[in-house]
């Protein structure tokens, strides 16, 4: 039996699936001021001592703006007219928690929304199956006054029917 020298198809394959490059993740790296390594979706603080990747950029490109000034840069030839004070941009911890709060809560509202449609329906499916038994004739009755239970007259039945035929179509339809 001879063996050939030529790779098999499905490794050729596998070689070419692995050797293409993977797609650029859009994500920033850095050192925070304790010297921790920190990844995220959002761009960092001007806390941050070097940037070490920004989404399309290479590593050490960014520079946070308070390092990218020379040293004889710091002071100032003529006084500037004070700026106003602008808002500064969230730290990373601080976008994250935000985005979570907010999944959070648009989670709970969801869950308060199913939990009120489960009830409705409960509600209405009790309502349908009491109007089905008043216009069967079952036996139905009434809390009086002091508590006890009075069944319903002929006059009654209908009175009750057409107020829970407008209670149905009101909530239920």
């Amino acid at each position: 039996m001879q063996r050939s020298s030529a790779p098999c198809l499905p490794a050729l394959a596998l070689a070419a699936l692995l050797a293409a490059p993977a797609p650029a993740l859009a994500y920033w790296q850095w050192r925070d001021a304790n010297g921790h390594m920190v990844y995220s979706d959002v761009p960092p603080s001007t806390a941050a001592a070097r940037v070490l990747r920004a989404p399309g950029r290479h590593a050490g490109d960014l520079q946070p703006a308070q390092a990218a000034q020379p040293a004889d840069a710091a002071t100032p030839a003529a006084p500037a007219a004070k700026a106003p004070a602008k808002p500064t941009a969230p730290t990373p911890e601080e976008a994250f928690q935000k985005r979570r709060e907010a999944s959070l809560k648009a989670a709970a509202e969801e869950a308060r929304r199913e939990s009120d449609a489960a009830e409705r329906a409960a509600r209405c499916a009790q309502l349908r199956n009491y109007a089905t038994g008043l216009q069967q004739g079952m036996r139905a009755a009434v809390a009086g006054p002091d508590g006890s239970l009075q069944h319903l007259n002929s006059e009654q039945r209908q009175a009750e029917i057409l107020k829970t035929s407008a209670n149905l179509e009101k909530h239920c339809s």
